[in-house]
């Protein structure tokens, strides 16, 4: 029994060894990770061997600019481009074909509007013309008539209220005087004849006749004094007056049309002008508008350009950025927006490639450097390329490879959009001298010169971001240490 329990004892700790070492081998999380990371060196024994730098990147295969018809619309007087129909995102298409159908309804009958309404704009112009023309000639034949017309009011009212008036008023005066006189003159006859047959001169019968006579005359002659007293004293008082106001009042109003002709006539020739010249105006603008609108039915036949595939949106470095917002309003219905790119037509041919770069490889890059694109839709082809330019605008580093896909016979299954896996050869040496970064300080580095350290100047070539390749300066066999 002793010995039994012995074994078991023995068995555990045999059992309990391994996972203690498991648990002490395995790293501590709560350390920070900079201690669990492989310490820099700092001595280095310079040998020859090979080095390479490759960069991986995810690309997307695009047409050449000059291979991609950009499909928009950009009228000049119609805006409303609702559509009816356009043909499928992805359709093969020849040159001349239909890609899309525009309601044009409204716009025909926009055109026919101005259409028919152009002749009588038109004789309505002539008419301003002829009207304008003929003020033109007479408002200075009417100003000059005004003129004459005012000096003869004013010098027709300086005579009556100098002359005229006074002139009145004494012949009314005047008349009272005759008519006394007249008055007199028939009495003092009545008077003396009726002495006179008082004489018996004469018959009794002829003496009454004459006498009756006289003394009618007498009395109209009392009678007609009356009247002028009444009638002359009604002049002096009222009549003559108001006459004099009348007029008086007359010659202001002439003052006061005289002064609006002289000043309307010439303004209304100028509004007429004017008004001409807007209508001018006005018709150039609807005959332009209808040209404009013409030529806007005209481009709304939309046909392609060349043979090739129809893709909805724009491309940007092999991306049909616009694709989801077009493929909304190329449907019955949807409506499109001037200078919009809703399609683009790219003929079949060599594509390109396009990639986004993250900026710690972007300093590898460089225009020339060769690569090999791998599609990911066929990952057995292999395909050659070269970087033809990069961008180093912040935000958007890019490279553009140019490839022997899609040319004539070759990789017909590729197209635009299409992704791939490019893998660039930044930098490849057979057999050269290499040094960790940390080692290399500026232009030298340090080395163990018979137990001291001593500083050599080296001429560096490209670095991976470890190692630095040193083109001058070092032999085999140098032990680079840090200083």
């Amino acid at each position: 029994m002793k010995h039994r329990h012995a074994l078991s004892v023995t068995a555990l700790l045999a059992l309990s060894v391994p996972i203690i070492n498991a648990q002490q081998a395995k790293p501590d999380p709560a350390k920070p990770k900079e201690e669990n990371k492989k310490p820099a060196p700092t001595q280095h024994i310079a040998k020859p061997g090979p080095f390479k730098i490759e960069v991986e990147l995810d690309a997307l295969f695009a047409s050449p600019s000059e291979n991609e018809h950009k499909i928009s619309l950009t009228p000049k007087a119609w805006a409303d481009m609702t559509v009816l129909s356009a043909v499928p995102h992805g359709t093969r298409v020849k040159k001349g074909d239909k890609l899309i159908t525009i309601d044009t309804e409204k716009l025909q009958r926009a055109i026919e509007e101005l259409e028919l309404g152009e002749p009588a704009v038109k004789l309505a112009m002539k008419i301003a013309e002829a009207e304008v023309a003929a003020l033109g000639q007479t408002t200075p034949m009417q100003l000059a008539a005004a003129r004459r017309n005012k000096s003869a009011a004013d010098e027709n009212w300086k005579y009556y209220e100098a002359t005229g008036h006074p002139e009145a008023v004494r012949a009314a005066r005047k008349s009272i005087q005759f008519a006394e006189q007249s008055y007199e003159y028939s009495k003092e006859e009545y008077e003396q004849l009726k002495k006179m047959y008082e004489a018996d001169d004469l018959t009794e019968e002829t003496e009454e006749i004459v006498l009756r006579r006289a003394k009618n005359s007498f009395e109209r002659a009392t009678e007609n004094l009356r009247l002028a007293k009444m009638r002359i004293d009604r002049d002096i008082q009222v009549t003559l007056p108001r006459q004099k106001d009348s007029r008086k009042t007359n010659a202001e109003t002439n003052d006061i049309n005289y002064s609006y002709t002289i000043q309307s006539l010439p303004r209304i020739l100028e509004q007429k002008r004017h008004a001409l010249e807007k209508a001018q105006r006005d018709r150039t603008k609807a005959l332009r508008t209808l040209r404009n609108l013409k030529a806007d039915l005209a481009s709304f036949d939309v046909r392609s350009p060349a043979d090739g595939i129809v893709y909805y949106g724009l491309s940007r470095r092999g991306q049909w950025i616009t694709a989801a917002t077009i493929i909304k309003k190329l449907i019955p219905g949807g409506k499109l927006a001037p200078r919009e790119v809703f399609m683009t037509v790219t003929e079949t041919g060599p594509l390109n490639l396009a990639a986004a770069v993250p900026e710690e490889k972007l300093g590898h890059l460089k225009p020339g450097l060769t690569a090999t694109a791998i599609p990911v839709s066929n990952p057995r082809l292999k395909i050659n390329a070269e970087i033809t330019h990069v961008s180093y605008i912040p935000g958007t580093f890019s490279a553009r490879f140019s490839t022997d896909a899609g040319k004539p016979g070759q990789n017909r299954r590729l197209f635009p959009g299409m992704k791939a896996k490019v893998k660039v050869t930044a930098a490849s040496h057979e057999n050269v001298i290499t040094v960790p970064n940390n080692l290399v300080q500026g232009n030298s580095v340090w080395v163990m010169v018979d137990g001291k350290k001593q500083r050599k100047t080296v001429k560096k070539g490209v670095t991976d971001g470890k190692v630095t390749v040193i083109l001058k300066g070092l032999n085999e066999g140098d032990k680079v240490t840090s200083r």
